[in-house]
């Protein structure tokens, strides 16, 4: 099985340009470890929506998931 992660906006640069990466053997892993393996920086705060439904770091990675992970932005 695997997963899909669709990353938005700047992350696109952090995987290569990647419009979408589909990756094998991820299933029981965190969004955290995952988002470690695929090169996003720690201290970047991002938001996580898998299948339509925004989660938490934490959450495992379940087969067949789609994972949309897109970077807050802030300043002044």
């Amino acid at each position: 099985m695997s997963i899909t992660i669709i990353p938005l906006g700047l992350l696109k640069t952090f995987i290569k340009g990647s419009e979408r990466l589909v990756m094998e053997g991820k299933e029981g892993k965190s969004l955290e470890e995952v988002s470690k393996e695929i090169g996003l920086p720690a201290q970047l705060d991002t938001i996580f929506i898998i299948n339509q439904e925004i989660k938490n770091k934490d959450y495992l990675l379940q087969p067949d998931d789609e994972v949309k992970v897109l970077a807050l932005i802030s300043g002044g």
